[in-house]
C-alpha cells in the first residue's frame, strides 16, 4: 500500500495555520506597530464625498478619537480589560484589549470642518466632503 504523505502532513499544516491565526489576530506586545491590531475599513468614494466605515467591535464612542485633515484620517482608540471576576481557568482567551492607532490617507483633499462622524452596533461611519476642484474653462482667443 502506497502512504500519503500529504495527509500525514496534515495535522502539521493544521499546527502551522493555528500558529500564524493566532500571531496575526492576538495582540502581540509592539515590536515597532507589528502585530498591533488595526480596525478594517472601507473606503467609499461617493463623488462629492468619501466615506469611511470601521468596524470597532467592543468600543464606544467615548473611547475612540477621531483626527481629521486635509487628506489624511487618524483613528485611534482605547479599550480596557473587564475585570474577570468568574472563577475558573480560561481555556480559550482570544478578546483583545488595549489601544489602536490607524491612519488613512485620502486620495483627494477634504473640508475637515464638514466631517461628521456616526457610531452604531460597533461601526464607525466618517462622512468626508471633498474639497470643490475648480474645473478650469475654455478661452475664446481674440483676433486683431
Amino acid at each position: 500500500m502506497r502512504r500519503d504523505y500529504w495527509r500525514e502532513m496534515n495535522p502539521m499544516r493544521e499546527t502551522i495555520n493555528s500558529f500564524f491565526d493566532d500571531l496575526l489576530t492576538r495582540r502581540l506586545p509592539a515590536i515597532s506597530g507589528w502585530g498591533e491590531w488595526k480596525p478594517s475599513i472601507d473606503l467609499l468614494d461617493n463623488g462629492a464625498e468619501y466615506v469611511i466605515m470601521a468596524d470597532l467591535p467592543g468600543y464606544t464612542p467615548e473611547n475612540v478619537k477621531i483626527t481629521v485633515q486635509e487628506n489624511t484620517i487618524q483613528l485611534s482608540g482605547k479599550v480596557q480589560e473587564e475585570k474577570d471576576t468568574t472563577e475558573g481557568d480560561f481555556q480559550v482567551k482570544e478578546r483583545s484589549f488595549g489601544t489602536f492607532s490607524r491612519s488613512i490617507p485620502l486620495p483627494t483633499q477634504i473640508k475637515p470642518e464638514e466631517a461628521t462622524a456616526k457610531f452604531k452596533n460597533g461601526v464607525l461611519e466618517i462622512t468626508l466632503p471633498k474639497v470643490d476642484v475648480p474645473t478650469g474653462r475654455i478661452l475664446d482667443i481674440e483676433t486683431g
